[in-house]
């Protein structure tokens, strides 16, 4: 499993860790864009319809990867003498799990790796309800989804010629109304939902990285929530499934890829 993972984060992210943010004289408008930027790459989604994976019983076992469009990072980093930072990546391995009553259950999970000399680690959960089962909703899927992500990143910087250590640890919480129809081999769907996010930025030893206007402290928190919008395609191929989703949330713009196997 550690070497699928290792493969992932090898194809997709990569070309982002040489590129490591520089966070030096952060305002409070600061640290809310990096939060809301990183707690879109990093909230948990599945690219999967509301319908379950089975009538009774289903799995599916997979990879996803996906990409955030970060312009307000970039915007900082480039500031404080840093690279460029136009997207955020994200990787795992994703499994579900569809048990009678319409209840699907779904994890991500990327172990924590170290790249570049940045230490990052995500898991998330979530558990799905296909109300219109229950119901006897014809036509169209209909679905509830509750879900919640953790995410922790650390890595070595230079701010004021001080050598330090950045870390950020950050939590999604989010609901999720889902809609899907199933045409053959395609399924089409789209969510609608709100998200709230968490973020605490810090660093450590005698660095300071906020605006003293804003801060004096090591370390600052934020929080705030979003609406979201999704949607997306889902192939059924047999025991191969392969999806695509466009996602908006926080005001930012994410893109995921998924293929996963099962029945």
């Amino acid at each position: 499993m550690k070497k699928l993972t290792l493969s992932v984060i090898a194809l997709f992210a990569l070309p982002q860790a040489f590129a490591q943010p520089s966070f030096d004289n952060l305002s409070k408008d600061d640290l809310e864009n990096i939060s809301k930027e990183f707690s879109a790459n990093f909230a948990h989604r599945s690219a999967a319809g509301a319908a379950p994976l089975g009538d009774l019983f289903g799995f599916d076992v997979g990879v996803m990867v996906g990409s955030t469009a970060t312009p307000e990072i970039s915007k900082i980093s480039e500031r404080e003498g840093g690279e460029a930072i136009d997207n955020l990546y994200n990787a795992g391995l994703f499994a579900a799990i569809s048990i009678p009553f319409g209840i699907t259950a779904e994890a991500m999970i990327l172990p924590e790796q170290t790249i570049s000399d940045m230490s990052i680690s995500n898991q998330s959960l979530a558990l799905k309800w296909t109300f219109s089962k229950t119901f006897g909703i014809p036509i169209v899927d209909l679905a509830a989804k509750a879900h919640m992500s953790t995410t922790k990143m650390d890595y070595a910087d230079t701010v004021d010629g001080v050598d330090t250590t950045i870390e950020l640890d950050n939590s999604t919480t989010g609901f999720t109304l889902l809609a899907s129809k199933s045409f053959f081999l395609i399924e089409p769907f789209m969510g609608f939902g709100q998200v709230t996010r968490d973020t605490s930025l810090s660093a450590t030893g005698s660095a300071v990285i906020y605006d003293t206007a804003y801060s004096t402290n090591s370390e600052e928190s934020v929080e705030g929530s979003s609406s979201q919008f999704l949607t997306g395609v889902q192939v059924n191929l047999g025991f191969v499934r392969i999806a695509g989703q466009y996602e908006n949330v926080f005001d930012t713009s994410v893109t995921s890829l998924k293929m996963s196997f099962g029945f």
